[in-house]
């Protein structure tokens, strides 16, 4: 069930009966696991049943957290988390994209990914208001390395508040149902672009034709599946490439390339350099 947000949904009981009382911080100082979750914006995820366990990075070093309810887990822009997922696990995610708000309520029945069950809802709109400021807030309290845990738990719930009250406001011009869609499944790429997905694969994810999907993206995205798809991959890999010191074959497969020298190929075909000339340009940029 994809849409636009509507506030009959929102788990209103779950979260009043289990407030936010601890946010565990995801980083980004270490290299990100082989199928770690890292997108380029902030994201709360929430347990509301069960327990949500996860590998993150913390202080330089990975360690294991398990989330219960009335926990929250956030990750800044390009931190990362590997979730396990167990049985009985239902969970609030929330994303702060540049032009949509999403939210997903996802249900394991199995640790297995495949068997996951989500309901997603979108905003497709810049979000204005107080919550870039919460969230810019929160990011800003992470660097500072005091003493930040009540501080970091006041603001999340205030984030929390204010997503609350932006359901229920009068919902403004949407953009068409077509839209709607693109934006979920350029989305859903960002969140996936490691995996080995299909053109195929993601019709079937959202219940459409292939051809359905192609035609999205060339009436409405004004460039090809493919071409979106390999957008996303490359700036990520030049993310690595700037911020990490990977082996090109760590790179190539977190990026979703199991050919190292086909992604050396397309990384050229893209950027005009060989990730090896593109990392070393940036060192010495940062240099002068």
């Amino acid at each position: 069930m994809n849409g636009p947000l509507n506030p009959d949904w929102w788990p209103v009981r779950q979260l009043r009966s289990h407030p936010v009382r601890e946010v565990v911080a995801c980083g980004r100082q270490i290299n990100p696991p082989l199928f770690g979750r890292v997108v380029n914006f902030p994201r709360l995820e929430i347990p509301l049943h069960g327990i949500y366990k996860n590998q993150i990075e913390r202080g330089g070093k990975m360690c294991e957290v398990s989330l219960r309810p009335g926990m929250v887990l956030f990750a800044g822009p390009n931190c990362w988390n590997l979730p396990e997922w167990q049985p009985g696990l239902e969970l609030l995610s929330v994303f702060f994209g540049r032009t949509q708000l999403g939210l997903s309520l996802i249900s394991a029945s199995s640790k297995k990914f495949p068997q996951l069950e989500a309901k997603k809802f979108s905003l497709p709109s810049p979000i204005t208001g107080p919550i870039p400021h919460l969230l810019n807030a929160l990011d800003e309290l992470l660097q500072t390395g005091d003493d930040i845990a009540a501080p970091l738990a006041e603001l999340t719930r205030a984030l929390m508040h204010c997503l609350e009250n932006l359901l229920r406001q009068p919902a403004g011009p949407t953009a068409g149902r077509a839209q709607l869609l693109l934006e979920d499944i350029r989305v859903f790429l960002q969140s996936h672009y490691q995996y080995e997905i299909t053109r195929d694969a993601v019709a079937a994810h959202f219940n459409i034709t292939p051809n359905h999907l192609s035609r999205l993206f060339q009436t409405h995205g004004k460039v090809t599946f493919n071409a979106s798809l390999t957008q996303i991959r490359i700036e990520r890999a030049k993310y690595l490439l700037r911020n990490y010191n990977l082996k090109l074959d760590d790179i190539a497969v977190r990026c979703g390339y199991h050919d190292t020298p086909y992604f050396c190929h397309v990384f050229k075909k893209i950027t005009k350099a060989t990730p090896v000339g593109y990392r070393l340009k940036i060192r010495h940029a940062r240099k002068h």
